[in-house]
């Protein structure tokens, strides 16, 4: 028999399954209902607005008042109403609205305390709130706060070109307070950017760049034998002296900017197979007479360079993180430098999938409507 063949359970189960189906479009339904449900009075009765508001100089706002219906609802759909605003420390875009809000336009200048007024009146015969004077709200403004005055700088006049002996006008470059200067280095790609400013009024400097040898460099410093950090490095393939001559072309012992420079040394894909964290663990080392310091630099993967920041100069050195103590340090074959773009994860269904699975519950509750009416009809004529 046909009540035999198709278990009850699955006939409950698809009309279960389609009812939740429809019982959750239904719900997004009657909340968007419930949420854009509107007061239904029709006849001005009150106003209200608020006391106090603080802006910033120049702001632009929308201020609004909330009308009240016979009802005691505030009621912003109140048909024929005329809102009439006023203010001080500021202009209203318009001096008279059919909506119970305004555009206001906070003054300019310095801090200033005023008000903003509102009245409302209802053509036809309707009523004025408030009865007499109007609602008003303290508006506060704030002045802005004063800008940073734009830095002047003063080139030396006329600038010199300057050429250190032994050297071409090649190997550096002029750097100038107005604007400062690059230098890349002659057959290489190690780099300095000097901003603006970075020389003192008048004068003018010039830098250069030459590669070294690691092996004449000061050692890096012992490793730590414990924390999350080793706290050293192993050279890379990049070491640099970085050497500043003044405006006669002498070459300076030591020399210190007004603002840091960016250091750009160049790196391998040895040096990121090196490095323990690949491009995170690839910095710029500077030596200061006494010990290395790190620049905290930032790898750029696309241009193969490593950058970071520095007000003094001498040597700097491409450095590879070693592994923090205790950390597996594995063999070098084990990809640790490898460098791959992190997976996705998250699914966020579309509205075409949303729709189908709207469709599929309806087709469920058919289907198991017909199934039970079929079950029904065989056991009557068993």
């Amino acid at each position: 028999m046909l009540s035999s063949a198709i278990p009850k359970r699955l006939v409950v189960s698809f009309v279960l399954v389609g009812l939740v189906s429809l019982f959750m479009t239904s719900f997004a339904g009657l909340a968007s209902e419930r949420v854009s449900a509107q007061a239904t009075g029709t006849d001005l009765k009150g106003l209200n607005f608020a006391t106090t508001i603080t802006v910033q100089a120049g702001d632009v706002i929308v201020v609004t008042a909330d009308p009240i219906d016979e009802n005691g609802d505030v009621n912003t759909a109140l048909a024929n109403i005329t809102y009439t605003w006023t203010g001080s420390c500021g202009s209203h875009a318009t001096s008279t609205t059919s909506v119970p809000s305004s555009t206001f336009t906070a003054a300019s200048g310095g801090s200033c305390t005023g008000a903003i007024t509102v009245t409302s009146t209802q053509g036809g015969g309707g009523e004025t709130h408030p009865a007499s004077g109007t609602l008003s709200m303290t508006v506060n403004v704030n002045a802005l706060a004063a800008a940073d005055p734009v830095p002047t700088y003063t080139d030396p006049s006329p600038i010199p070109e300057i050429v250190p002996d032994g050297l071409t006008a090649d190997d550096v470059a002029v750097i100038i307070p107005s604007a400062g200067g690059s230098f890349t280095e002659v057959g290489g790609t190690a780099s300095i950017t000097v901003p603006a400013g970075a020389v003192a009024n008048g004068t003018a400097a010039a830098v250069g760049i030459v590669s070294v040898a690691t092996s004449g460099l000061p050692s890096p410093p012992a490793a730590a034998s414990e924390g999350a950090s080793s706290g050293t490095f192993t050279f890379g393939s990049s070491a640099i002296n970085v050497q500043w001559y003044d405006a006669t072309g002498a070459a300076q012992a030591t020399y210190s900017l007004n603002k840091p420079a960016e250091i750009c040394l160049p790196f391998t894909q040895d040096d990121l197979n090196g490095a323990a964290g690949g491009p995170d663990g690839l910095d710029v080392w500077r030596h200061n007479g006494t010990e290395w310091v790190s620049l905290n630099a930032t790898a750029n993967v696309g241009s193969g360079t490593v950058c970071g920041n520095s007000s003094g100069f001498s040597s700097f050195a491409l450095g590879l993180d070693v592994a923090a103590p205790g950390a597996a340090t594995g063999d070098s074959s084990s990809g640790a430098g490898d460098v791959s773009l992190p997976g996705t994860g998250g699914y966020t269904p579309t509205a075409t999938t949303l729709m189908l699975l709207l469709m599929a519950g309806i087709a469920l509750v058919v289907t198991g409507s017909i199934t039970a009416r079929r079950v029904l009809w065989a056991r009557d004529l068993s």
